[in-house]
């Protein structure tokens, strides 16, 4: 009989495999989706990947988002690339462009269920209905929402992929990525997994089951945070744009969303200057209240030329917010002192010419 002894407050069993603890966390994310079986898979990534190499066939075509974001989009081009599929990149928020860019030889549609950074949601019931009707596997990236605030295979998709952060858990202790499916497609996506190698550390894994049970009070309080914030930097002179969906702008979610996360994006003036300086006054904030700022430009979308950057409207003005669950209060507070700063009107220092 094994020893099931604990090492510490609430430590895996000693002797528990690495198999069977992520087993157990493939288990329990598939119960909060509904879903038959679920997958744990070191990176999101190499998670995407198989799911795609595995539902479809050499010579077989991929329509996926052009909102996927680097290093995925290089990843997948190389990967499928290289086992003789093709992949097309378009706008899957419009579910004309996803229909104008399927061939006889397309199997699958991938889409983030709510696109990073510009937030813009994905029409998953009509997406879900069309993949259907024309024998498409509809592989949704749910990471930005988690199962808390939408379970895409309800509403028709075939695989669910989430990236463990920064939902899952809460805190960044684990890494890793699962995938949620119906039975049937489970094997074939371990098989495909398989060949790419690793898995994630035990004791990653459980700190990341223990995450996956507060999951929704977490999201919930996210979601009812990044609100608060977004709605104070609307009205906020130095803001031109906030992007973060809404039920009045997608009356249709009320269908399928419980709310739409702790992530949003807004876009200064230029008249604001170098939005640097305003995620150097709230640092200190950030880091006492969970969340993070960000910008795209100079991270998740630096290896773009400014064209393309603008292209795909992110520009060097956009910020990236990641809400946290503690009192938000403090951030809009810093954020306000940071963007008022950013655009007061400046005194003339001694010497400059009139």
């Amino acid at each position: 009989m094994r020893d099931t002894t604990l090492t510490g407050p609430g430590a895996p069993p000693r002797t528990a495999s690495p198999h069977a603890v992520a087993l157990r966390v493939g288990a329990a994310f598939a119960a909060l989706h509904g879903a038959d079986a679920g997958l744990l898979l070191p990176s999101a990534a190499a998670a995407t990947t198989a799911v795609l190499l595995a539902l479809t066939n050499p010579g077989g075509h991929v329509v996926a988002s052009d909102q996927t974001p680097h290093p995925l989009r290089a990843l997948l081009l190389t990967e499928l690339t290289g086992a003789r599929r093709t992949v097309s990149f378009v706008d899957c928020t419009d579910v004309d462009a996803v229909v104008a860019a399927v061939r006889p030889e397309t199997q699958a549609v991938h889409v983030p269920s709510l696109s990073d950074p510009l937030m813009r949601l994905a029409p998953l019931n009509e997406l879900a209905t069309y993949a259907q009707m024309n024998d498409l596997l509809l592989v949704v990236d749910n990471t930005a929402l988690s199962p808390a605030q939408l379970r895409p295979l309800e509403t028709g998709a075939a695989v669910v992929v989430e990236d463990v952060s920064p939902c899952l858990d809460e805190w960044g202790d684990p890494g890793g990525a699962l995938v949620a499916c119906l039975g049937r497609h489970l094997e074939p996506v371990r098989e495909q997994s398989a060949r790419f190698g690793g898995q994630v550390d035990p004791w990653a894994a459980h700190l990341l089951e223990r995450s996956l049970s507060t999951v929704e009070l977490r999201l919930e309080a996210r979601a009812r945070n990044a609100e608060r914030v977004a709605d104070a930097l609307r009205r906020h002179p130095a803001v031109q744009a906030v992007h973060r969906p809404s039920f009045d702008d997608a009356p249709w979610a009320f269908e399928t969303h419980q709310g739409f996360g702790g992530l949003f994006a807004f876009e200064t003036v230029p008249e604001a200057g170098d939005p640097r300086a305003v995620l150097a006054a709230c640092a200190d904030t950030l880091t006492a209240t969970g969340g993070s700022l960000s910008l795209p430009a100079l991270t998740t979308h630096a290896h773009l030329s400014e064209r393309l950057r603008r292209e795909a409207g992110v520009s060097r003005r956009l910020v990236r917010v990641s809400v946290g669950t503690r009192d938000p209060g403090p951030l809009v507070d810093a954020l306000r002192r940071a963007l008022d700063a950013a655009v007061a009107p400046r005194s003339r220092t001694e010497g400059e010419p009139c």
